[in-house]
């Protein structure tokens, strides 16, 4: 399970929202929110053009180059997601 981090916006399985979490003036302040950050649909779109890309290239080399750089991305996403304890 991740733990939520501080100044990052993470998936919340347990709420069905994004949650922003900071400290202000020593105590945890919760921001929610029903659209994905920014950085989440930077990340998706870049995973939809090399998918695009790993589906019109040929050479087998780059597609398993092109393939290990969606997984990285889908790892990231995945990072920003904790599950219910």
């Amino acid at each position: 399970m991740n733990k939520p981090k501080l100044n990052e916006w993470i998936w919340s399985e347990k709420d069905g929202k994004w949650v922003y979490i900071e400290l202000k003036d020593g105590k945890e302040v919760y921001t929610y929110s029903e659209k994905p950050p920014k950085k989440f649909m930077e990340l998706s779109n870049e995973i939809i053009k090399l998918n695009k890309k790993l589906l019109e290239e040929k050479e087998y080399e780059k597609n398993i180059k092109l393939y290990k750089k969606m997984m990285a991305l889908s790892k990231k996403m995945q990072e920003m997601r904790i599950d219910p304890e």
